[in-house]
């Protein structure tokens, strides 16, 4: 099977807890809010204000991280109310927690990754920064819940609704109730009429004057699987799955029974 990567939606998949979590855990753990790093405490904060956080990780100040670093804040320069630029020494003692939780200690240098309000990385760029390709980092808020749920491994049922649906087709909910499928797969709905989302329905083509329900299937680490109408039914997302050799992400899926 021919199967597409999905533009902006084959990222990297981090590893460790991602941001939006980890905000919500330390909300409620005072000790770990106390012992954040500068570096995490400004990402949290740049969280709180909806804004993103442009991350930059270095070993050696040489002329590419010098390069990086430069081209990182001339792209923000006119973008401060949109994102933050952070950099990170990965060989600090104190930035130990950042990067083990986005798992780049191995990864070529400089890196940067671009961080989402809601924790999703929705960019990076090893060893040179286009500052024509900033703007790519910037994704609609729908494609960032995408991204987030296929970094945490699961696959994604994109609900696009038209006129004033809301709820999912039959088949989404049914495919969701499927026990091996509940804690791996996540339904994300999305309105046509929705200004914010106009990237993102461009690159889907799916057309404004949509009437119905289309339902945009998608796996880690970006793929998509399919496009299909408000009658699709469980059976056909199942077979569209295993025919990609995409499981569950449970080690038990194998022996799941529909």
């Amino acid at each position: 099977m021919n199967l597409k990567p999905f533009g902006p939606l084959r990222i990297i998949l981090t590893c460790g807890s991602i941001l939006g979590a980890m905000a919500q855990c330390e909300a409620a753990d005072p000790v770990k809010i106390a012992t954040r790093s500068k570096t995490e405490t400004s990402i949290a904060a740049s969280s709180q204000q909806e804004k993103y956080s442009f991350i930059m990780f270095w070993k050696k100040q040489d002329e590419a991280t010098n390069a990086m670093w430069k081209n990182l804040q001339a792209g923000l320069a006119d973008r401060s109310q949109l994102a933050t630029p952070v950099a990170v020494n990965v060989n600090a003692p104190q930035e130990a927690a950042i990067v083990k939780r986005f798992g780049v200690s191995r990864a070529p240098m400089p890196l940067m990754l671009a961080v989402a309000p809601n924790g999703a990385v929705t960019a990076s760029y090893a060893k040179v920064l286009d500052t024509t390709k900033i703007d790519n980092a910037f994704v609609t808020p729908t494609m960032t819940r995408c991204m987030l749920a296929m970094q945490h491994r699961k696959v994604v049922l994109l609900c696009v609704h038209g006129n004033d649906q809301t709820a999912p087709p039959a088949g989404v909910t049914e495919f969701k109730s499927i026990p091996c499928y509940q804690n791996t797969s996540e339904i994300v709905h999305m309105h046509v009429s929705d200004p914010a989302e106009t990237k993102f329905l461009k690159e889907l083509e799916i057309p404004r004057t949509s009437q119905t329900t289309t339902t945009v299937f998608m796996a880690p680490p970006g793929v998509l699987l399919g496009k299909y109408p408000a009658n699709v039914t469980k059976a056909h997302l199942i077979s569209k799955l295993q025919a990609a050799g995409k499981g569950c992400g449970d080690k038990n899926c194998k022996h799941c029974r529909q």
